[in-house]
């Protein structure tokens, strides 16, 4: 009996100390990950620290800061790869712009804040471009908005205005976390809360600013502290598809179409269009100026004469590029609409190309169409077919190889895809 009872109480003694040990163990273990967390957000403090010394702006460390940073190198760390590929063409024209105006160069962070460097982002409000001017606010900082093109989208340009922007807003705040928040949310609104508040310092107002204006002084710091420590996180750069470091401008003498310009330069639309993203369609007009590769603007202004004579010609369709001319047959049924849908021109192109005064057509009428090549098809021989109760479109579509339920709406003038036993539509001949 007291074999038993000593062995129990070694087992009962051991069983204290594994758990006083286990605890101990998991004390021990949570200190180290909280001594750790500490160490590295201590160290993120010294180093952006490093970046504040050298800048006129206030990029402070703080708790909101840092949970920005976690961000953008967490799950918002892909964002970081593009946009350390992509600032190589950007940067350079910021920075340019903003040692022209005596403004901080940090200020070139400001963009990925606003449109991840992409001009052509637009928000719901209505802002656009890499700045994100207002429609109203660019035509005040001198930004015009036309049918072909909208200067807010202009990286030269709206660079400049913001630059004049950025500045004014610095005169009448004096405070640069200020200046980022009246961008945020409008000079009005920031003056507002610092007379509601009788608070001029950002972190003291910034709890009673809505959450985007609250929140934008700390992402614009937590991005200065990415973009500067990237390669400390092995971050990778993911280098854009288009990209070209040297680039000149050429001052177009007279209107030209997207199809000469790419005859004329040997480039394809997505460098055209990368470089110039301002331009809303394809037509540039005369006094234009484009933005191309060196070798591209220096061979086109070689050869400028000879360029705006061929523009000349492919307008009046003497030579076709990308096109083929084709002759169409008025059909019962037809109108303008139709038929530009159909072969995806404009109703105005129609009109020009058969000098029609109006848009009255008539059965068997001709018209000239210049079409994208490959779009015709030419006219179907067709046979026809009794629709049987159950019949639907796409079933008898799916018996005739190769022709779509567009094709057989498009041949019988179809508006709708009901069909009526007994009535006859018509189908391709095998």
């Amino acid at each position: 009996m007291k074999n038993t009872l000593y062995t129990y109480r070694i087992i009962f003694l051991f069983f204290i100390f594994f758990n006083i040990a286990e605890n101990k163990a998991f004390v021990l273990d949570t200190s180290l990950t909280e001594q750790s967390s500490y160490s590295e957000e201590n160290n993120i403090k010294n180093r952006l620290h490093k970046i504040d010394i050298k800048s006129p702006m206030q990029l402070t460390y703080n708790k909101t800061v840092q949970k920005y940073i976690d961000s953008y190198l967490s799950e918002n760390k892909k964002l970081i790869s593009k946009m350390l590929g992509i600032s190589k063409y950007y940067f350079p024209i910021f920075e340019q712009a903003l040692d022209k105006h005596g403004l901080p160069l940090e200020l070139k962070y400001l963009p990925i804040v606003e449109s991840s460097l992409n001009p052509l982002a637009k928000s719901n409000s209505g802002a656009s471009g890499l700045w994100q001017f207002m429609y109203l606010t660019g035509k005040q900082y001198g930004l015009n908005v036309t049918s072909f093109i909208d200067e807010r989208q202009d990286p030269y340009k709206s660079t400049e205005s913001a630059c004049i922007y950025l500045k004014k807003l610095h005169d009448i705040f004096g405070d640069w976390n200020l200046v980022l928040a009246a961008y945020n949310g409008g000079p009005g609104y920031i003056q507002q809360k610092i007379i509601n508040s009788g608070e001029k310092d950002f972190w003291k107002l910034q709890h009673s600013l809505r959450q985007e204006t609250r929140n934008y002084v700390p992402k614009f710091i937590a991005i200065n502290y990415v973009m500067n420590y990237a390669k400390m996180y092995d971050i990778e750069i993911i280098h854009p598809k288009i990209y070209f470091q040297k680039t000149d401008t050429i001052l177009l003498k007279q209107q030209i179409n997207k199809k000469v310009l790419k005859a004329t330069t040997c480039l394809n639309s997505e460098t055209i269009d990368f470089l110039n993203p301002s331009y809303k369609s394809d037509i540039y007009p005369e006094n234009s100026i484009i933005i191309l590769p060196i070798e591209a603007a220096q061979d086109f202004k070689i050869n400028e004469k000879n360029n705006y004579e061929f523009a000349k010609i492919v307008a009046r369709k003497e030579f076709l590029i990308d096109e083929e001319r084709v002759e169409y047959n008025v059909k019962k049924g037809d109108y303008l609409g139709k038929i530009a849908r159909e072969f995806n021109v404009k109703i105005h192109q129609i009109k020009t190309w058969n000098n029609l005064r109006n848009t009255k057509l008539n059965i068997n009428d001709k018209l000239v169409l210049f079409v994208p090549k490959g779009l015709y098809k030419e006219p179907i021989i067709a046979k026809e077919y009794v629709i049987q109760k159950g019949d639907t479109l796409w079933g008898i579509a799916q018996k005739l190889k190769g022709v779509s339920v567009k094709q057989l709406k498009l041949l019988n003038n179809l508006e709708n895809d009901k069909l009526k036993p007994g009535t006859k539509i018509k189908i391709p001949k095998a």
